[in-house]
C-alpha cells in the first residue's frame, strides 16, 4: 500500500470523524453497561437526568433494553421505569416478537468483555441468574385464595404488594426469603407489586412467567387465552417449570432463559398463549375500562353482542347464549353491575328489542 504524504494527511484529518463513526455503534454498547453498573450502585439526581437525556434516543434507548434483556436484569428494568416511566413509548413501533437481534458482533463482545471485567472487580451485576437448579426452600408465607362467579376482592400481601383477584379466580401463593410467586390457576387477576429488588415476583400462568420487581399489571386466563397488560413499569415474560425435585411445588420455579426475551412497558398488552406473542399499546382510557371490574363495574363501548355474552358469561353461574345468529352484532354500549347479571341482561333485553328465556342453567336471547 502506497503511504504518501498527502494521503498520511488526509487520515490524520479523517481521525475525528473515525472515532465518532465508530462511537455510534460501539461506544453506546459501552455506555449502556456502564450505566447498567451505575443503576445498580444507585443514580443520584443529576445521574438519573443525565440517564433520561441519553435514553431520548432511539438508538440508546433500543440498545440499553437489549442489553438487559441479554443478562436478564429485570431489577434494572423496573428502576428505569421509575426514572423513564414511558421509555420505550407505548406506541413505539417494536418487532413483533420482540427479539434481541444483534447485527454488531465485534463491538458487542467488546462491550461483554467490559461488562466481565465490571464483575470480575466485585460489582456481581451481569451474573446470570440461576435457574437450572433452585434450592428448595420452604414458603415463609403463603396463601390459597378464590373468588365465586360475579365475586371480587381486594387482598394485601405480606410484602406490601396489593392483590385483585376477578370472578370465578383462583391463585396459589408463595413467598420465600428470595422470592415472590403467584401462580394464577384461573381466571383474572391485578397485582400492583411493592418493590423489593431481592427478591423479583413471578405471576405463573399457562407455561408463562411474568416477572417484575415493583410495577403494576393485569394478568387473565381464561378459556386457554392468557392475556397481559401493563399498567405500571416494566415486565419480562418467560416460560417456566416446575422443580421436581422441589415435589413441583410453585416455590422457587425455574425460569427458562430465553434467547428472545419478550418485555412489556406500561400501556402496551399482549396474548401470551399465541405461539407468536405480538405486542399492541393499549390507551389510557381502555386500560381504565379494563380495570372497572375492581369497582364491580363492566363497561361496554360498542362491542358487538357476541362478544358482551362472551363476558358477561363469566360472572354468572348460568349459560348465556344466543338464540339467533342475526343478534351476534348488534352493538353494546353501558356501564353495568358484574354482580348483578339479571339487570344487565335486562337491559340489553330492553335496549336491542330481544326477548330472554330462563332456563335452570341457561339465558337464551332470541328476537323479539
Amino acid at each position: 500500500m502506497n503511504s504518501s504524504t498527502t494521503e498520511t494527511n488526509t487520515d490524520k484529518s479523517n481521525t475525528n470523524s473515525n472515532v465518532i463513526q465508530f462511537n455510534s455503534e460501539e461506544r453506546v454498547l459501552d455506555t449502556a453497561s456502564e450505566w447498567l453498573v451505575k443503576l445498580d450502585e444507585g443514580l443520584d439526581e443529576s445521574d438519573a437526568q443525565a440517564l433520561k437525556v441519553w435514553l431520548a434516543t432511539p438508538l440508546h434507548r433500543d440498545t440499553f433494553l437489549e442489553m438487559v434483556a441479554l443478562w436478564d436484569k429485570m431489577s434494572v428494568l423496573n428502576e428505569l421505569a421509575d426514572i423513564v416511566p414511558h421509555t420505550p413509548e407505548p406506541g413505539a413501533k417494536r418487532k413483533a416478537d420482540n427479539a434481541v437481534t444483534w447485527k454488531r458482533p465485534l463491538a458487542i463482545a467488546a462491550s461483554l468483555l467490559m461488562v466481565g471485567f465490571l464483575s470480575y472487580q466485585g460489582l456481581n451485576l451481569f451474573s446470570p441468574s440461576s435457574q437450572t437448579a433452585p434450592i428448595s426452600q420452604v414458603a415463609s408465607y403463603s396463601l390459597q385464595a378464590s373468588t365465586k362467579a360475579g365475586e371480587h376482592k381486594s387482598i394485601s400481601l405480606e410484602d406490601g404488594s396489593t392483590l385483585w383477584l376477578n370472578t370465578n379466580s383462583q391463585v396459589n401463593i408463595a413467598f420465600t426469603d428470595t422470592s415472590r410467586v403467584i401462580q394464577l390457576v384461573k381466571g383474572e387477576l391485578h397485582i400492583d407489586v411493592a418493590k423489593d429488588k431481592s427478591r423479583p415476583l413471578n405471576v405463573l400462568a399457562a407455561g408463562k412467567a411474568i416477572q417484575a420487581v415493583g410495577t403494576a399489571f393485569n394478568v387473565q386466563y381464561h378459556r386457554g387465552d392468557l392475556e397481559l397488560v401493563v399498567t405500571e413499569g416494566v415486565v419480562e415474560v418467560a416460560s417456566y417449570t416446575l422443580n421436581k425435585a422441589n415435589g413441583e411445588s410453585i416455590v422457587n420455579p425455574i425460569i427458562k432463559p430465553q434467547a428472545r426475551p419478550l418485555t412489556l412497558v406500561q400501556g402496551e398488552k399482549s396474548l401470551l398463549s399465541l405461539p407468536n406473542s405480538t405486542i399492541e399499546s393499549v390507551s389510557d382510557e381502555d386500560i381504565a375500562n379494563d380495570l372497572s371490574w375492581r369497582e364491580g363495574k363492566i363497561v361496554f363501548r360498542g362491542e358487538p353482542l357476541i362478544d358482551v355474552i362472551e363476558e358477561v358469561s363469566r360472572y354468572t353461574d348460568k349459560t348465556v347464549v344466543l338464540g339467533d345468529a342475526a343478534l351476534a352484532n348488534m352493538q353494546v354500549a353501558g356501564l353495568f353491575n358484574t354482580n348483578d347479571v339479571d339487570a344487565l341482561i335486562a337491559a340489553l333485553a330492553d335496549n336491542l328489542q330481544i326477548s330472554t328465556d330462563y332456563a335452570s342453567d341457561t339465558i337464551v336471547l332470541r328476537p323479539r
